[in-house]
């Protein structure tokens, strides 16, 4: 192909890229001219500053600052700023008839229309550009309405749902909340009320805390949800404007229930009052926001709220008790010690007062068993002398930002239910219940976990047992893998040995006669590949319980535990080609 032909396919595609441009902006500008034409009224909403809406009851007049509407007559108020940009939208959308142009040379033109006189008119004001909206009487069917724009000289007929868009009165367009902003940016609460002063707020990590009238944990939730109340509270009636004695209506500083919300965003501080209930409406009381001159009426199941007692802020949760969110635990009772770690594969592994991996069921079932603790008290005063803590519990958890938690615990006689529980950083000492914190062992056996040893397969070159002054050998080759001999107990056998698991772990400590160790029931013998010849040897002895479990240890080490007979019959092989010693 030669470059004059390809230019000139280049510059016809560019012409049909151009051609469809303007077509396609062609299209759009005919759907905007469509759109316009069919509506009643034109405006663009966004803009709109200022709304005066006039009838022969009633002016209205509304003002936009920052983005939100306020009342400027008959009154100044919040006004309802969804409403009236409802409102707004309504008047842009609504659709209209058919133009009528009445004759120039009539002295009133208007007037067989109800325009002259009109029964109502809506200024719609952007910037310095006034747009007015005049509405007149109904059709003679009864269906529709005139209204005329005043720059226009032809009027239209629309929808008789425009005069349901006129408000009834101020209230209608008067903002029926209260306090504004998110749960989440409230960072602080005082209350005033007859229980005295109560102050939250949230420390660094974003927790809530008691200030007032004492230090402590607060029940997140709970404040969360009273603060949820108090931003939902609306207002049911508006009762009085321009009130300057409050007292009539409990609303006075010595009588009103306040609330005063501090947030991170815009909003500042806040403050609400709730006074008496109503006369004739008991389910609602008085209430006034701060430096507006206005009483409400609004639930009184929003001051009811506000009358709760410091104590039920407390938070009965005790810290980094969660299983989940726990990385170490350590126990000191005496003596005794028991810590445990999470291990890097998910697991538990016992760091004293031994080292060994731990039973992980048996870890989390303990840790579970915490989750039900609760604080169910708090001492108002220190016993002198105070009363030694009988055991200790160390916590660190997962998340490293989090400081370490530290409980001292001790019992109380005359309430074996409950638990003394001193909590480092809080300033009361607190009483928890169940006492599962002061009960659970200690006994490191009882979270050791049960897997003896597992050896793989490959790493197994003979193995040997011995029973009832019998002994057999199996060797297995290197090269293929096979045991020589060949019998089906080899696989019995190193399925129960891979891993060999326990039934019960028994204390360590000097072997007795009961044991059964000193003339074994059974012992087998695993040699390991290579030169070394590492050898581990099971001893199984005697019943641990009459048609049990059998006792069982591996030389050489001080781990003593119990197999079950299914586990015993396994390991053991049959009579057939044992070598008599």
């Amino acid at each position: 192909m030669n470059v004059r032909l390809t230019g000139i396919l280049a510059l016809v595609a560019a012409l049909l890229a151009l051609l469809i441009a303007f077509w396609d902006r062609d299209d759009t500008d005919e759907r905007q001219r469509l759109e316009q034409a069919r509506r009643a009224f034109r405006f663009d909403a966004e803009r709109v500053d200022r709304l005066v809406i006039q009838s022969a009851q009633l002016t209205l007049e509304c003002h936009r600052q920052a983005g939100r509407w306020h009342l400027r007559h008959p009154i100044s108020a919040r006004a309802d700023s969804v409403a009236i940009e409802r409102l707004l939208g309504a008047l842009q959308e609504l659709p209209r008839g058919n133009i009528i142009l009445p004759p120039r040379r009539a002295e009133h033109p208007y007037a067989p229309y109800g325009l002259d006189e009109p029964r109502a008119s809506i200024a719609i004001i952007e910037g310095v550009t006034t747009n007015w909206i005049l509405i007149g009487r109904r059709t003679p069917l009864g269906d529709g309405v005139y209204v005329r724009q005043s720059d226009h000289p032809g009027l239209a007929r629309v929808s008789t749902s425009v005069i349901d868009l006129l408000p009834a009165s101020p209230e209608t367009l008067r903002d029926r909340s209260l306090l504004t902003g998110a749960p989440a940016a409230i960072h602080r609460l005082d209350i005033r009320g007859p229980s005295g002063f109560i102050q939250l707020a949230r420390d660094a990590r974003g927790q809530w805390r008691l200030f007032q009238p004492f230090s402590a944990r607060a029940d997140s939730a709970a404040v969360s949800g009273l603060i949820e109340q108090l931003l939902a509270c609306s207002i049911v009636q508006f009762v009085q404007d321009g009130v300057s004695d409050l007292a009539p209506y409990g609303l006075d500083p010595q009588a009103a229930i306040t609330a005063l919300l501090n947030a991170d965003s815009g909003e500042g501080s806040q403050m609400l009052a709730f006074g008496d209930p109503l006369p004739n409406a008991p389910t609602l009381v008085f209430a006034r926001l701060q430096a507006e001159p206005s009483v409400y009426a609004v639930p009184q199941s929003v001051r009811q709220a506000l009358l709760i007692r410091p104590e039920d802020l407390r938070d009965r949760h005790i810290p980094g008790l969660a299983a989940e969110g726990i990385r170490t635990f350590r126990i000191e009772q005496g003596e005794q010690v028991l810590e445990l770690a999470r291990d890097g594969a998910g697991g538990w592994e016992i760091l004293e007062p031994l080292r060994a991996p731990a039973e992980a069921h048996a870890v989390e079932a303990l840790l579970q068993s915490w989750s039900a603790v609760r604080l169910v008290a708090f001492e108002s005063a220190t016993p002198d002398p105070q009363p030694p803590a009988t055991r200790v519990l160390h916590i660190e958890r997962q998340d490293a930002r989090l400081p370490p938690v530290i409980l001292r615990l001790s019992p109380m006689p005359d309430q074996p239910d409950r638990v003394r529980t001193e909590i480092d950083g809080d300033s009361a000492v607190s009483i928890s219940s169940p006492a599962r914190l002061l009960e659970f062992p200690i006994d490191p056996l009882l979270y050791r976990s049960r897997d003896i040893f597992s050896i793989p397969t490959n790493d197994i070159a003979s193995i040997q047992v011995q029973y009832n002054h019998s002994s057999i050998r199996a060797d297995r080759d290197p090269a293929t893998g096979q045991w020589t001999p060949a019998e089906p107990w080899i696989a019995r056998l190193m399925e129960a040995m891979t891993p060999l698991r326990a039934e019960q772990l028994l204390p360590s400590g000097a072997e007795s006669a009961d044991d059964g160790f000193a003339s074994p029931y059974l012992t087998v013998t695993l040699r390991l590949q290579g030169q070394s010849g590492l050898a581990v040897t099971l001893v199984v002895g005697s019943e641990h319980s009459p048609g049990g479990n059998r006792n069982a240890m591996l030389r050489g080490r001080d781990l003593r535990f119990t197999l079950s007979p299914q586990t015993v019959e396994a390991l053991h092989p049959p009579d057939t080609g044992a070598v008599v010693e």
